[in-house]
């Protein structure tokens, strides 16, 4: 208790003058007549130091530097600690017995420390009120001086080591441990901690520069807060925020380590050069190894994981008004942290029960919760923990998450996807909405969160216990059509560019194979057409994974003749019927099929399985008088386009039995069609100009009066320009499919008109 009550236990008081006082700090000089050894480390320990910058009084070095608790937990091992340099010095030499030994005897280290320091702090807590009040306060400065640790690159001179952040997070895990652990006890966390002021220091302010966004919007402190153990939902929120500063930050720079070392190497490798001698290898694995003495330590991890289930409980047992309060970062966190685990320690997750984690991510992606969590990369989020975590590893073929992760044990075992309840009613229609939303994630995320959603999709309608959900998705046409045009769209624009930079890659690959021509380029030309190829390379193998699993998604919905119809509505026809005779054209007309690369599946590159896939969803369409003319009016179709991909599906055995005899009537239909509308073409030649849709200046099937100006267009031409725009083309009026009414007699003296100009026709031939 006396130790919790000195004078240096706390920084100075924010609003205090000292507060914003800079200490410089005094530079120690190298001892005279020290060896180059000595020397060498008296500049690493200044290096590590940062002693060189000043700080203000109340700040985050001057927490670890001028705090008992700070001085306590300010120790670690960062990568510049003279006993991780000498460990993995050279490390791109040393063998895997080598590095795990070395991560071992570090870590064996740095458990043993931070327990002493778990020791400390939990005699500090017990030793009475008094002492408890100066610790918790001590966790409030700790976490409001560090209150922008989390950003990507934090400010030194203003935030505390990662190492003391990473200190704090496992003794407030280790606070947290008795009721994570224990249900009944975790029932003890109050939300209301978060709108007490009083209670949270300021660490949970909902206005000013570090203000934390909330889940809701409009959030007010208006709860009442009177918990019934107030110790433990401040050792949760308090913990919530320290992982959030800590492990979350740490996490992500680990994940660019590893990239840039992979990166490195692949580069050095392509340059035959020597890996084991490269200082920047070298550099890179030193850095990742030590982030891997606590981020693959399986204790802190297990217990991390353990906290964020038991975070998604607390989430999914309160109710919304409750929920709109909660600090937005806890199911980002726990998101990140799900996430990392399933890619860098999956095998740390078994044994651990995901239910809480799985059930939430389900209930605040679902259409009840769609206007309370609105940031559309949270949302996105919430899809990759279903897909990297609960999707069954051969439905996505991976195999590094445990079985047992994905499946409910209080279910006889099977998937949660499958058994869980609110899963089965309301995860196909969120996930329609998702694909969808993901648009406003930024144009290198999206395609990877769509590929995700679609496997979801995927194996979610090979589900029985889906179908009655699939079944209703048809009820809500406004957001079908927003995601049918949504799919069409990307994958117009996906596969051409796919297709484009294909035939460039092969062109730099046959370059690069031969020495002689590769060598008679200048360095700068071949700088330049690396570059180009690596940024081809990139595009191809993001954006292909999206359109096969477009081309696999369109292929089973339309086995569903509700679902079928849909895609034949009015507004979505002819965008459907372009955008499969693109694809056709890009792998038929152009020879796609005889594109080569190397290594084809790096790429994802299988043109023969789009190619059948493509034809199946012809097929499906077979009866479609409506779709077959849709095809006939197609820019992209030609009678040899259609006869060639016949032949090759025969050729090639990609369709068999009734789905090729099918798509071979539809061809047949098709060039029916075509030559009707041929026939027809010439009579619509001296039509009269109300015959005529005002803005495309073509012969109207299907006239209908735009209300808010009067015009009269083919319904086919509004309805697919509403796709996109909400407003009448004409006057910019806001105007919607509803508002749209048929102009029955002028259809009808259309009607009348085209059928007397044939019959003269044919009385006439």
């Amino acid at each position: 208790a006396a130790l919790a009550n000195t004078p240096r236990f706390h920084p100075p008081p924010a609003d205090s003058p000292e507060a914003s006082v800079k200490v410089t700090p005094t530079m120690p000089r190298l001892p005279t007549g020290a060896s180059a050894q000595q020397a060498r480390l008296f500049h690493m320990m200044q290096a590590m130091s940062n002693s060189r910058a000043g700080y203000l009084r109340r700040s985050g070095p001057a927490l670890e530097k001028e705090t008992l608790l700070g001085l306590v937990l300010r120790l670690g091992l960062p990568a510049e600690h003279p006993s991780v340099t000498s460990t993995f010095s050279n490390a791109a030499s040393k063998t895997k017995k080598d590095v795990s030994n070395g991560i071992e005897g570090l870590r064996r280290q740095l458990e043993l420390y931070q327990n002493k320091c778990n020791e400390l702090v939990k005699q500090l807590v017990i030793a009475g009120e008094d002492s408890r009040k100066n610790v918790i306060q001590w966790f409030i400065d700790a976490l409001l001086v560090n209150v922008n640790a989390g950003a990507s690159r934090p400010d030194r001179t203003k935030v505390s080591s990662p190492e003391l952040l990473l200190n704090l997070s496992v003794v407030l895990l280790k606070l947290c441990e008795p009721f994570f652990n224990d249900t009944k006890k975790s029932l003890l966390i109050d939300p209301g901690f978060v709108s007490s002021p009083e209670n949270h220091g300021g660490i949970y302010d909902l206005t000013g520069n570090d203000h934390l966004p909330r889940l809701g919007s409009n959030v007010t402190n208006s709860a009442v807060y009177q918990p019934k153990n107030s110790f433990i939902p401040l050792c949760f929120f308090f913990c919530s925020r320290s992982l959030a500063l800590s492990i979350i930050p740490d996490a992500n720079f680990y994940d660019m380590i590893v990239y840039q070392a992979r990166r490195t190497a692949w580069t050095i490798q392509r340059q035959n050069g020597d890996i084991r001698s490269d200082p920047n290898l070298n550099r890179y694995l030193g850095i990742q190894y030590a982030k891997e003495i606590h981020l693959q330590n399986r204790a802190y991890v297990t217990d991390i994981l353990k906290f964020y289930d038991m975070a998604a409980g607390f989430l999914m047992r309160i109710d919304k008004d409750q929920l709109i309060t909660m600090p937005e970062h806890i199911v980002n966190d726990f998101c990140d942290v799900l996430n990392f685990a399933s890619e860098q320690t999956p095998k740390m997750m078994a044994g651990i029960d995901f239910g809480n984690s799985f059930r939430l991510s389900v209930k605040l992606l679902s259409q009840d919760y769609a206007g309370l969590v609105r940031n559309y990369n949270l949302r996105a989020k919430l899809g990759d923990v279903l897909h990297d975590i609960f999707l069954p590893d051969s439905a996505n073929n991976r195999s590094d998450v445990p079985a047992s992760v994905t499946c409910d044990p209080l279910a006889g075992g099977q998937p949660y996807l499958t058994s869980d309840k609110l899963s089965q009613e309301t995860l196909a229609p969120s996930l329609l909405l998702l694909y969808g939303e993901v648009e406003h994630t930024g144009f290198y995320d999206k395609n990877s969160h769509r590929t995700k959603i679609a496997e979801l999709l995927k194996f979610l309608w090979d589900s029985p216990e889906h179908k009655p959900a699939f079944r209703r998705i048809t009820e809500d046409k406004a957001s079908f059509i927003k995601f049918a045009n949504g799919i069409v769209n990307e994958m117009n624009h996906q596969f051409a560019s796919v297709m484009e930079r294909l035939p460039a890659i092969r062109t730099v690959q046959l370059q690069m194979a031969n020495p002689q021509q590769w060598a008679a380029l200048s360095e700068e030309e071949r700088e330049t057409i690396t570059s180009r190829h690596e940024e081809n390379e990139q595009h191809v193998k993001r954006d292909l994974p999206l359109c096969n699993s477009i081309m696999k998604m369109l292929g089973f919905l339309n086995t569903d003749k509700d679902i079928r119809d849909m895609f034949l509505l009015d507004e979505m026809r002819s965008r459907l019927a372009n955008m499969l005779l693109h694809v056709l054209t890009k792998l038929v007309g152009s020879r796609g099929l005889d594109l080569k690369v190397d290594n084809p599946e790096t790429y994802n590159f299988r043109p023969k399985e789009m190619l059948q896939d493509l034809c199946i969803i012809f097929s499906s369409f077979a009866d479609a008088d409506e779709f077959q003319k849709e095809c006939a009016r197609s820019g992209y179709y030609t009678t040899d386009l259609m006869s060639k991909a016949v032949k090759t599906c025969r050729k090639l055995g990609l369709l068999v039995g009734e789905s090729m005899e099918l798509f071979d009537l539809l061809a047949t239909k098709v060039e029916d069609a075509s030559k009707m509308m041929e026939s027809d073409e010439d009579l619509y030649e001296d039509a009269p100009d109300e015959f005529l849709d005002e803005l495309m200046c073509t012969f109207m099937i299907d006239p209908v009066i735009l209300p808010t100006s009067g015009k009269i267009v083919d319904r086919q031409t509004i309805t697919q320009h509403l796709l996109n725009d909400s407003t009448d083309p004409f006057n910019r009026k806001e105007l919607s499919v509803g508002d749209i009414v048929p102009a029955v007699e002028l259809k009808e003296k259309m009607e009348v008109w085209l059928e007397e100009k044939r019959a003269a026709r044919n009385q006439s031939s």
